[in-house]
């Protein structure tokens, strides 16, 4: 179609009469978006709309937009929280990625104002802050616990068997009226500002169209950590569907951000370790992005304490991660496992995975079924010459 043709049709769509109301359509003449979408029309200088998104955290925290910090009771959400607050307030990296520099704000329904104190003080302590950073981090971080305060302290409420909103978003805007560099507020947690079932779709619904009041109120992102029931990092699971309001929280926030432990070895294909890591792994999933941004990859962590820093050894590409993996399998054969199970299991991590990996390195020539009956139901398998040369040259 030429260029003169489309110009045509789209001034014919901006001057084409408006659908006659039907006397059904009466009834909702006076709903606000009927009429602005009735009467929407596309920017007049389209391509100008274009913008860079605005990011608290780069690629994790977007500015003025809500999200889920959701993790299992234990994992570290608290302390994760502080530390990107420490971040923020001071103008470093978290976890490698850009901050804008601003204040933080933590509102707590969980624990007390004394261990939120604490808390704070051994973040600080234990990313070995300097005099000036410690000095911003009391200028820019506020740690306040709800605990034992009178007023409302939800973003819902049950009356007589229904659920509404309480106007807390209103209060909180209220009480952040004279922080004018706010960055990041963070709720904890989901069920404690909730006031009801953090799995009743209405009641997450309320309590996240709270928060967008406030981000959308403040300018800053607002992420609720969220308590679940699920544990562990799993081999090629990216959902957060492991926990009561999981999918409330999906439909409703503009990111979730995925917090679990792991196992060492079920990370060590994954990221190359420097030696200096002490404590648990950790990994840290963006599990969706929002309209305009790509969830970024997994973020692999170790936690000593209330330190939590990023693995600084190199994240592996897919091809390498094959390869990590199809070592690993030629390793388990050479230690003595044979059948596939018995080799899946000392490779650990997702057992298809290690299984899908057997069959291509059969396929390859580099493991061989070596049973004395040549089995197919039940091999049992033997380095090749070649699966040998190939796992030496791995190193």
């Amino acid at each position: 179609m030429s260029v003169a043709a489309i110009e045509s049709a789209v001034r014919l769509a901006l001057e084409a009469p408006p659908i006659e109301a039907s006397p059904m359509d009466e009834a909702s003449s006076t709903c606000e978006w009927v009429n602005a979408v009735s009467s929407w029309r596309p920017p007049l200088h389209l391509v100008a709309c274009d913008r860079p998104v605005d990011f608290v955290v780069g690629g994790l925290v977007q500015a003025g937009k809500v999200g889920a910090l959701v993790a299992a009771g234990g994992t570290g959400k608290t302390t994760l929280l502080l530390t990107l607050g420490v971040c923020i307030a001071t103008g470093r990296r978290f976890m490698d990625c850009e901050v804008t520099q601003g204040t933080f704000v933590l509102l707590s329904n969980d624990d007390s104002q004394g261990d939120l104190d604490v808390a704070l003080a051994r973040v600080v302590g234990a990313m070995k802050l300097n005099d000036v950073d410690i000095e911003l981090v009391k200028c820019k971080v506020r740690v306040h616990s709800l605990q034992g305060l009178k007023g409302d302290k939800t973003f819902s409420a049950s009356a007589g068997g229904t659920t509404t909103g309480t106007g807390l978003e209103y209060l909180i805007v209220e009480a952040l009226r004279g922080v004018h560099d706010l960055r990041l507020l963070a709720l904890d947690t989901l069920r404690q500002f909730s006031g009801g079932s953090s799995n009743d779709e209405q009641v997450v619904k309320l309590t996240i169209g709270g928060a967008t009041e406030v981000a959308s109120r403040t300018g800053a992102a607002v992420v609720i950590a969220h308590h679940t029931g699920k544990m562990n990092f799993r081999d090629g699971i990216t959902d957060m569907y492991c926990g009561s309001g999981s999918a409330a929280i999906a439909d409703n926030a503009r990111f979730v951000l995925l917090l679990q432990s792991t196992s060492w070895k079920d990370i060590e294909s994954k990221v190359q370790r420097t030696g200096r890591e002490a404590g648990d792994p950790l990994v840290l999933q963006s599990t969706r992005g929002s309209l305009l941004v790509k969830a970024p990859p997994p973020i692999f962590m170790h936690r000593d304490g209330f330190f939590v820093g990023r693995i600084a050894g190199t994240t592996l590409s897919h091809a390498q991660v094959l390869d990590e993996r199809d070592r690993a399998v030629l390793r388990a054969v050479r230690g003595g496992h044979q059948s596939k199970n018995s080799i899946a299991t000392a490779v650990g991590g997702k057992k298809t995975s290690a299984l899908d990996r057997i069959d291509d390195l059969e396929a390859r020539g580099h493991l061989l079924n070596g049973s004395p009956n040549g089995s197919v139901a039940r091999p049992q398998y033997v380095l090749t010459a070649s699966g040998a040369k190939f796992l030496d040259d791995l190193g």
